[in-house]
């Protein structure tokens, strides 16, 4: 497993970040969180909470190192905290990229349909995203609901809610209608969410309302600094990672002072801030190190870990996206990231969906998780009897050890072009992009997700004309 940190220079960031805690603090602007905190015997002034390391210590002894995340159709059940990589889909993206005329638009709701669905069948993405793109066609007030309730019925695979106040109880309360009750819920982890601090050192109210939805029920929370080096957190990498540090490490903290061993991935999206344009470059090598020492973080603290990986600054699905999106992921499954978010679809920053790129990532992973399945070794797999008996017809074409073997041993991909030149003219002499875009297209023709049952189904859909009739009704007043 690739380490980029030796233990003493893990140590050194630690406790740096036990410093940051003690003597700078961090801000929590909500009375509740501010309450918990100072029963708990942190020095809280105002909305600022300076935490002990006795607190941090004490948290991190109570937290849980594995858990299962519970998908609606069980074969898609995600295994958190063992040395498995899983690469979830997009997340927040206001603009799509056409797949018919390849222009930019604002997203609406049928494109969660079209981008859930594509992902259900992909191989290699093995959790759905969460509020996949703001759909325009919506009342803000409600496309959450819309959203999710979209993504439940286009998907078996794990997914998140939202996290802002008000709204994450609106997924919670969907989540509930779907696995049965409350009860089941607190048994069974369903329902992740991403709280973002605000950085520098700061957690903003709406999100510690959602942090305490969430683990009001038990559900994931994915404790996630988005800083900036440059911009919102110190330019050196090593005082980004110290600041983010202790901006994990405090929003955890809280949590388990909650609710003991609430299932908590250690996130980061923090990358660096391109000094010639003032823009966050999400796929800058930058990046990569930082989600790779996150994950190792995480392993020192014993705690699972989310990263993103798999973003590029790039507009367009082309080679600038290809590079950036393959390296990054490389690096953070190298480095042994649990999760790692936003790894298909996404171009741009965070800003465009693109469900030809959702088809093209997926490739790029599968190659990647080639590369992690490692090498065999055994008895069967080094053939001294195959290379023997090959030694006397001069090839190894047609042992039955080939015909055996080379599904499990090769990479089969499925838009890759491996042909020759003239039967690639032959077959059109198509390029990745279209390729990528036939694939996406036959998947909305032939794949059909596993169905809602019909009961729940009618509940979300009464739960959703409820919450819609009591949005309009307040904006009314």
């Amino acid at each position: 497993m690739l380490e980029i940190l030796s233990k003493a220079q893990l140590e050194q960031l630690h406790n740096t970040s036990i410093e940051i805690l003690e003597k700078i603090g961090v801000s929590f602007y909500h009375k509740s969180a501010l309450k918990i905190f100072k029963d708990a015997g942190a020095n809280v002034n105002g909305t600022l909470v300076k935490i002990p390391e006795y607190l941090v210590k004490e948290s991190l002894s109570k937290a849980l190192h594995n858990f299962i995340w519970y998908a609606r159709d069980p074969k898609h059940n995600l295994h958190i905290g063992d040395s498995k990589v899983y690469y979830s889909g997009i997340y927040g993206h206001p603009f799509v990229l056409d797949m018919k005329d390849g222009k930019r638009r604002r997203a609406l709701l049928k494109d969660v349909e079209e981008i859930t669905k594509i992902t259900d069948a992909l191989e290699y993405i093995h959790a759905a995203g969460g509020m996949i793109v703001e759909p325009s066609d919506v009342r803000t007030e409600v496309s959450h609901v819309y959203v999710y309730l979209s993504m439940l019925k286009n998907t078996g695979k794990c997914i998140l809610g939202h996290a802002y106040g008000i709204k994450a109880q609106d997924c919670i309360e969907m989540a509930r209608i779907v696995v049965g009750s409350y009860e089941e819920l607190l048994k069974k982890p369903f329902i992740a969410t991403i709280i973002n601090s605000t950085s520098p050192l700061q957690y903003g109210a709406e999100m510690i309302e959602g942090l305490l939805s969430y683990v009001k029920y038990n559900q994931p929370v994915i404790i996630t600094p988005l800083a900036q080096a440059g911009g919102t957190a110190p330019v050196t990498l090593a005082g980004l990672l110290a600041q983010q540090n202790a901006e994990f490490l405090a929003g955890f903290t809280l949590v388990q002072l909650i609710r003991p061993k609430n299932p908590v991935f250690y996130g980061s999206a923090s990358t660096i801030m391109d000094m010639k344009t003032g823009i966050p470059s999400v796929g800058a090598p930058e990046a990569g190190l930082i989600g790779a020492v996150t994950a190792q973080l995480a392993r020192f603290y014993q705690l699972p870990s989310r990263v993103s990986a798999g973003l590029t600054d790039s507009k367009i699905p082309d080679i600038q996206a290809g590079y950036e999106k393959a390296l990054t992921c490389m690096l953070v499954s190298l480095a042994g990231a649990n999760l790692v978010l936003h790894a298909a679809g996404s171009l741009e920053y965070y800003l465009t969906a693109s469900p030809i790129q959702l088809i093209v990532d997926n490739e790029i992973l599968g190659w990647i998780s080639r590369i992690l399945s490692g090498i065999e070794i055994n008895e069967e797999t080094l053939a001294f009897n195959v290379i023997k008996n090959a030694r006397e017809i001069g090839h190894f074409l047609t042992q039955k050890h080939t015909l055996n073997y080379f599904k499990k041993e090769f990479w089969i991909p499925k838009i890759t072009d491996r042909c020759s030149w003239s039967e690639w003219k032959n077959k059109g002499a198509k390029d990745l992009v279209n390729k990528a875009k036939e694939e996406a297209e036959k998947i909305l023709i032939e794949h059909n997700p596993k169905p809602l049952d019909e009961d729940i189904l009618k509940e979300l859909n009464n739960f959703i004309k409820k919450i819609e009739k009591q949005r309009m009704e307040k904006n009314k007043k």
